[in-house]
C-alpha cells in the first residue's frame, strides 16, 4: 500500500542528553505501541537526527499514514504515548508538527 499522508515533527532539544535520553524513551515507548499504529493505518516511521544545524540537537519523526483515517486514528495512540513520556521524564523540548498529502512519490 503506498502511503497517502505523511506527518514530520521536528523535537529541539537543549542539549545532546536530553535529546539521546528523550529518544530512547519515546522508542521504549513507541515500540509496544507499533502493532496497534499499524492497525490504525499507519505504514512507516522513520527517525532522523538532523545533522546541518551546528551546535543544535533536533530529531526529526516522520509517519506516513495509509489515508486521512489511519493519520486521525494514530492522533489518539500519539496521545496516549505522549501521556507516558510525560509521566516518565520532564524534559523541555520544542515540538514542531508538519502534515502533508503525497503529490509525488519518486523511487529512484
Amino acid at each position: 500500500m503506498e502511503p497517502k499522508l505523511i506527518s514530520y515533527i521536528t523535537s529541539k532539544f537543549g542539549n545532546k542528553s536530553d535529546m539521546m535520553y528523550a529518544e530512547n524513551l519515546w522508542n521504549d515507548i513507541i515500540s509496544d505501541m507499533l502493532p496497534r499504529f499499524k492497525e490504525a493505518g499507519a505504514l512507516r516511521q522513520v527517525v532522523t537526527q538532523v545533522w546541518n544545524q551546528e551546535g543544535s540537537f533536533i530529531l526529526g519523526n516522520l509517519w506516513e499514514y495509509s489515508d486521512e483515517k489511519a493519520f486521525i486514528a494514530c492522533q489518539e495512540l500519539f496521545r496516549e504515548a505522549e501521556a507516558e513520556m510525560s509521566k516518565r521524564a520532564d524534559i523541555a523540548n520544542i515540538i514542531t508538527p508538519s502534515r502533508g498529502i503525497i503529490l509525488r512519490d519518486v523511487h529512484l
